[in-house]
This record gives C-alpha cells, structure tokens and sequence, in this order.
C-alpha cells in the first residue's frame, strides 16, 4: 500500500515523526485546497481566505470561496483559487 509521508521520509531522510507532527497542504488542481494540521481561520472575507498554520499562514483569493469541510485536525475549501500564498 502507498503512504505518501513515509515514503517522503525514505526519499528525503526527514524523520516520520516529525512530518506527522507539521503541516499538510494539497492544492487540486485550484479548485480545492486540503489543509491538515491549521491552527485556526483568521479572516474569510468574500473571495479571501487566511489560514493559520503552526508556523505561517496561508492565503488564498478567488471566487465562491467555502468551507466545505472543518473539523479539529483538518480543512477543507472548495472553490475557484485564483491565488496561493503561504507566508
């Protein structure tokens, strides 16, 4: 069975551990962005979006911007992304 972290610490010698304890971002194909390990919202104006990681922020600006899924560990917007930045 494939498990991307692991395999992402084979390749890079990074330990396991250490991944799980970070952050995860998976942008597809600017239509949808998965977020597991934010820390909060800190703004969801209409057409922006501003995520609180651990370590930084990640904004994201577009059109019909929304949270289709939130939950403790993980997020989930969906929606036209015309841009990502993480600061």
């Amino acid at each position: 069975m494939f498990n991307f972290f692991e395999d992402i610490s084979n390749l890079t010698g990074l330990p396991f551990d250490d991944l799980k304890k970070g952050f995860r971002v998976i942008n597809l194909s600017n239509r949808a962005v998965y977020v597991e390990g934010y820390k909060g919202l800190i703004d969801t104006e209409s057409g922006e979006m501003n995520i609180k990681l651990k370590k930084g922020v990640i904004k994201l600006t577009g059109k019909n911007l929304k949270i289709k899924n939130l939950n403790l560990e993980t997020l989930l917007v969906v929606g036209e992304i015309q841009t990502f930045e993480m600061n």
